[in-house]
């Protein structure tokens, strides 16, 4: 089993979950009491956050690389950034460590383009749905059209995940909110879902919705697994 070095606490509540999900699939490999080999460097959200509302993505890579150099010098095999907008910083991290990062993107992409999906949303903080880096990442590797929400929607959508689920509160009427989101958006079209914030598999799942749901932590999660294994 390979060592695997998680960049997270942005925010705690969706590291946890890698957490959680990498230890259930080792045991499912491995049965018994086992668990995975995991070393996790953890971002002060509350720093983090300050850099994100300043649009200061120096600072905010800084950080991300700090991180991922103390993981490779204490003996990380891989990278694993626990955060779909921290991965603004995933190039430099790989670049300033020699290290294999296990890119979130190219994982959304590899589901997606099994699922025949052409059109989905894409949900998300902010930044991720109306910056310029997420989306024009994504296009690089994916070849459909990738919609987002409108201006109002955005901005109700990145209440929800940094006001409530960060900080591990999911409310019903924030869950029926983001579903009639989208339900309009499938009527424009929408043939998907992206969970585009490691926290909205708190609040939606598959469950919740026809639409195939992208769920970016589980994904990222069952990515790293399979790399710690061996197997891809």
């Amino acid at each position: 089993m390979k060592l695997l070095g998680l960049i997270g606490g942005v925010s705690t509540e969706s590291t946890a979950i890698y957490y959680r999900l990498l230890n259930d699939a080792a045991r499912a490999r491995l049965g018994g009491q086992h668990s995975a080999n995991i070393l996790i460097y953890a971002l002060d959200y509350g720093i983090m956050i300050r850099h994100y509302d300043a649009r200061d993505w120096p600072a905010f890579t800084a950080e991300v690389v700090k991180g991922a150099k103390h993981l490779a010098a204490t003996g990380a095999d891989a990278l694993i950034i626990c955060s779909n907008t921290t991965h603004v910083a995933a190039d430099a991290a790989a670049e300033a460590t020699g290290l294999p990062l296990i890119h979130l993107l190219d994982v959304l992409t590899d589901a997606m383009n099994k699922a025949g999906t052409s059109k989905p949303l894409l949900l998300g903080t902010p930044v991720v749905m109306g910056g310029e880096h997420y989306i024009a990442e994504l296009s690089r590797r994916y070849d459909g059209e990738v919609l987002v929400p409108n201006a109002e929607e955005q901005a109700e959508i990145g209440r929800i995940i940094l006001d409530e689920l960060v900080n591990g509160e999911v409310r019903e009427d924030s869950r029926a909110a983001l579903l009639s989101i989208v339900g309009r958006c499938a009527e424009a079209g929408a043939d998907g879902v992206i969970l585009g914030c490691t926290e909205l598999c708190m609040i939606l799942g598959q469950e919740h919705t026809e639409l195939p749901v992208f769920d970016t932590t589980g994904l990222h999660a069952a990515a790293a697994s399979a790399f710690a294994f061996g197997e891809d």
